[in-house]
């Protein structure tokens, strides 16, 4: 057996076959100029000598690093942890890798972040803004060195940047509807940021519905949240306060706050869901079909959500003429799926699944 050098190189290869350093080359790059037999000589030869490709020339040579940048709010919600797997799977077919960073939902954390992808020469951009980022000016340096970006679920109006978006307005019409057809008539909303686009959306789908339905409205019926189980917990306080003023359903921008005040109300008061009250959520936590009762909810399906995107991403890298010049979205529609938590009239249970 021969002795198996430490570096091997294309031109170890090359003296043992006798062959061109250019034709073992082609045929480790599985160039369609180099015939079939010598590909599988060149590669039997390859795997004998113990040859590893040299990943940082070819990416000298390509001008990549075969690297996909993407940055989340939250790594721990199923959301993001569902999109990443859709990205990942999606990428890693194409032989990339993933830098996965998380914002926290801060803004400064995130242009950091940022600032580090770009340094790293990542090839391209997948990205769910934090809920306080205001616009999409910390993402010219990418579009300025032609590097493509792609948005997904939280989004920007403005910037010119192609996206792979939820149905969100919809969604939230369709539970506030679910609920006014179970009799509620008094229905708050727990909202996201208002800075950002897709509670914006979810706001004007709840609003929407109401008035459809020529149902009261007020400013305070909105509670604007960060969407956390702790904060959720502390407005549900404040609402029951005003024992006059209680709702009798609650439209919630996620499902990690129905949830919080799901447990909250059941551990420390007399309220019932849904006999007092209705909740509904987004998402489809794991944990909103595992409780009783268990929560409604509007699947965002982020799975497909993360493959679209990643697939758009690589569609750019490979054309940057197409990825700047023009920005380009993709709507995935939504599915509510009724539950326990808002079914105070007895009906069958109902599952809706729509992805265009």
């Amino acid at each position: 057996m021969k002795k198996i050098k430490k570096n091997i190189t294309i031109h170890d290869i090359a003296r043992e076959l006798k062959l061109d350093s250019s034709t073992i080359s082609r045929a480790l790059s599985d160039s369609p100029r180099v015939g079939i037999k010598t590909k599988e000589r060149v590669l039997s030869k390859a795997k004998e000598l113990g040859y590893r490709r040299n990943q940082m020339a070819s990416n000298l040579r390509t001008n990549k690093t075969m690297t996909i940048g993407v940055v989340v709010p939250y790594i721990s919600r199923h959301f993001f942890s569902e999109a990443i797997d859709g990205i990942e799977q999606t990428v890693a077919d194409k032989d990339y890798r993933v830098i996965i960073s998380q914002s926290h939902d801060d803004y400064k954390l995130e242009k950091k972040i940022l600032d580090g992808l770009f340094m790293n020469r990542v090839d391209g951009l997948l990205i769910s803004a934090s809920m306080e980022t205001p616009d999409s000016s910390h993402l010219s340096i990418f579009k300025d060195n032609r590097i493509p970006v792609v948005l997904f679920d939280r989004y920007f109006e403005n910037g010119g940047l192609s996206k792979v978006i939820f149905e969100d307005k919809q969604g939230a019409n369709d539970l506030t509807q679910h609920m006014i057809n179970q009799g509620c008539k008094k229905i708050f909303h727990l909202a996201g940021s208002i800075d950002s686009q897709i509670y914006q959306q979810r706001y004007q789908g709840y609003r929407e519905a109401l008035k459809k339905n020529d149902l009261e409205f007020k400013e305070s019926f909105v509670k604007p949240s960060s969407l956390t189980a702790e904060d959720a917990v502390e407005i549900i306080k404040e609402i029951l306060k005003d024992k006059k003023n209680l709702p009798d359903a609650l439209v919630c921008g996620n499902d990690i706050s129905a949830l919080a005040i799901m447990k909250y109300l059941d551990e420390h008061t007399e309220i019932r869901v849904p006999g007092d009250i209705c909740i509904g959520g987004f998402s489809n936590e794991p944990a909103s079909d595992l409780i009783k009762p268990g929560l409604t909810t509007v699947d965002q399906h982020p799975f497909m959500i993360g493959k679209t995107a990643a697939e758009m991403l690589l569609d750019f890298i490979n054309n940057k003429e197409k990825a700047f010049r023009s920005s380009n979205t993709v709507e995935i529609k939504s599915s509510l799926i009724v539950r326990g938590s808002t079914l105070k009239k007895k009906k069958k249970i109902i599952k809706k699944n729509n992805i265009k």
